[in-house]
């Protein structure tokens, strides 16, 4: 039963106006065929990718590694992808040498780091056109061969107690391998220079919450529907 019309019609309105509102967001007029969740997904992704690149800073960490010599073996998962390892760190200028799943890997570690990374600087800005042509096998797939070969180098490295060479390739799979894979595809944005669309965004998604949660209250408020505590009554 209405207890305040004015007010229950105020909440009505307000959730009307935010259901059409709501409608008008999931449709896929923002670009694309995509919804304004999917745009807003999209911005902040991209956002994301401006303020993630370290790969120019690893870079010049590997290159402090050039001189020094590495002789181990990784074991892949299967002949296929140890094949797929092996074109890797052939292309970096190591000798590598196949034995069923074992990769024998002798080369120069510094070298090695920088072909890496230069592959990661070109997933990071979506050139992997130029991966796929240097190995001759997908550009993700290439990245994350770098990745799970890196895993099994970084255990070789520790059992050799070889633990600052160790340091530094755990931060090119995090600070170089990760992201080139993780961003790949998604078109680098700068905060400084999409300030209108993110304060906008961030406004609205404010006003947007109090606009549902007033809704609501208003509603409940001409239905005599109240969160507050009754009074006590007074003991005799």
């Amino acid at each position: 039963m209405i207890r305040n019309k004015k007010t229950f019609f105020i909440g009505l309105a307000m959730l009307i106006s935010f259901c059409v509102v709501y409608i008008g967001i999931m449709s896929p007029s923002f670009g694309n065929g995509r919804n304004g969740l999917e745009f807003a997904d999209d911005m902040f992704n991209s956002l994301s990718k401006g303020s993630a690149y370290f790969i120019g800073e690893q870079m010049e960490k590997a290159e402090k590694e050039n001189g020094k010599a590495i002789d181990l073996a990784i074991t892949a998962k299967s002949e296929e992808e140890a094949a797929n390892w092996a074109k890797l760190y052939e292309a970096a200028g190591a000798e590598v040498k196949l034995d069923g799943n074992s990769v024998n890997i002798k080369g120069d570690f510094g070298k090695i780091l920088t072909s890496a990374l230069t592959d990661c600087d070109s997933m990071y800005n979506n050139q992997g056109d130029t991966i796929t042509a240097k190995y001759g096998y997908d550009s993700r797939e290439a990245t994350y061969n770098w990745y799970n070969s890196f895993k099994k180098m970084d255990d070789q490295l520790k059992n050799k107690e070889m633990f600052p060479e160790s340091s530094v390739l755990n931060n090119v799979m995090k600070k170089g391998v990760e992201p080139a894979y993780n961003y790949y595809g998604i078109e680098i944005k700068h905060v400084k220079e999409n300030k209108a669309t993110v304060s906008f965004m961030l406004i609205f998604y404010l006003i947007y919450t109090l606009w549902y949660g007033f809704g609501l209250y208003y509603l409940f408020d001409g239905l005599g529907i109240s969160t507050s505590k009754s009074p006590k009554k007074a003991e005799a």
